[in-house]
């Protein structure tokens, strides 16, 4: 067992925090595979209404994930937060499942669901919180742990939903599934998650705190922060746009090729999240993420020269490795800039995830307009150079 297991082992309330992340996670991967699936193929929306409603929905999330966790700051107790959004999710998924019909979906799609994904920013705070007395080192090793039990979500549930539904008609079950898991969330936050310590540190005011907290995120260096961030995430995001087309359309691969490629980078991730944590320990957070994020883009490069469809079996794995790092270390890097509030360094993450989808699809529009999609695939290589270069900037002149 890693030290950072050992550690979230021996503090009872991280590890109720990493297995409700889990969960949480779960809901989550559980409807987001089949969202359009569902929408489009069962309920009948069109393409157009279907790209205004996800468009809608991450708007949606991005602020109210971005105001709760900034309040959050502000709550000695979050439990009862965690408990309430958590059971939104409840009543969301669960309408979805009990009865299915396009007005029913885009209401719990914008309106309801995106206050249960807050629940994630939350859980985030609260682990934070837990290690507040662990060194930064460990802090950061210990963290990047606990968000590597939300990529095990991903690799459990879609593998145990797509067994379950097999022959099912459709994947509206899969809601029924996310309303269990976002129940279980909501009431492990009232029943398993322990009251706070008392904190003689004062706080100011509600609307003082939250409008002061909004300027933080628009200073000059956050803002080219969350920009260079949201590059290297657009990285990730553009290769898992590109790589299943360039494997079935212009290299004669399967769907069946898709779906074991990428439950392979997604049980790959997991152990090179945890050695990611045991690195953390002796290297530098941004040293791993300039790296990461350079080995991922040169790894995208390898799709422009993929001739058959083996070779995105072999470019897995450097791919997992890096993907690993960039999906649970800028978390930490977001939270170490506010170490005293957890809540609105856990914000970021929303919009750097709002931010890298939309740099990820405005450059394969233009990359697969001009280039094709192999082509697109240097393009990768440039958000990472881009992203890595605006990172390393900021920070040489802030110190």
């Amino acid at each position: 067992m890693s030290s950072s297991l050992r550690q979230i082992a021996a503090r009872p309330q991280l590890v109720v925090l990493s297995i409700m992340i889990f969960v949480q996670g779960c809901a989550y991967g559980s409807t987001l595979p089949y969202l359009g699936v569902t929408a489009i193929g069962a309920l009948g929306m069109s393409d157009q209404a279907f790209s205004a409603l996800t468009v809608v929905a991450s708007v949606m999330t991005v602020a109210i994930s971005v105001s709760l966790g900034i309040l959050s700051d502000g709550m000695g107790d979050k439990r009862r937060m965690i408990a309430i959004l958590a059971l939104a999710g409840t009543f969301g998924y669960g309408a979805i499942f009990l009865f299915p019909s396009i007005p029913v979906f885009v209401v719990a799609t914008t309106l309801i669901i995106p206050f249960a994904q807050a629940v994630h920013s939350l859980l985030f705070a609260s682990a934070r919180i837990e290690t507040a007395t662990l060194s930064p080192r460990d802090t950061a090793a210990v963290n990047t742990t606990v968000r590597s039990f939300m990529s095990a979500s991903w690799v459990v549930m879609p593998a145990v939903l797509g067994i379950v539904l097999a022959r099912s008609p459709n994947m509206l079950g899969a809601w029924g599934a996310a309303a269990g898991c976002t129940l279980i969330v909501s009431v492990s936050a009232l029943l398993l998650l322990a009251a706070p310590k008392p904190s003689r540190e004062k706080t100011a005011n509600g609307g003082t705190a939250f409008f002061a907290a909004l300027r933080e995120l628009v200073r000059a260096d956050m803002l080219v922060r969350m920009i260079a961030m949201a590059a290297v995430t657009g990285t990730t995001r553009l290769a898992t746009m590109i790589w299943p087309l360039i494997l079935t359309l212009e290299l004669g691969g399967s769907t069946r090729d898709v779906g074991f490629i990428a439950a392979l980078i997604a049980f790959i991730e997991i152990p090179f999240m945890l050695l990611a944590a045991s690195l953390l320990k002796t290297v530098n957070l941004l040293t791993l993420i300039v790296g990461a994020s350079l080995l991922y883009g040169l790894h995208m490069v390898g799709y422009a020269f993929a001739t058959e469809p083996w070779h995105f079996y072999m470019l897995a794995l450097p791919g997992a490795a890096a993907a690993a790092a960039l999906l649970s270390l800028p978390i930490t890097y977001f939270q170490d800039l506010f170490p005293t509030k957890p809540g609105l360094g856990t914000a970021f993450m929303p919009i750097n995830s709002f931010l890298g989808n939309a740099v990820s699809a405005g450059t394969f529009a233009a990359g697969s307009h001009y280039f094709g999609y192999q082509g697109t695939a240097w393009l990768g290589l440039a958000l990472a150079v881009m992203g890595v270069s605006g990172l390393l900037l900021v920070e040489r002149r802030q110190s």
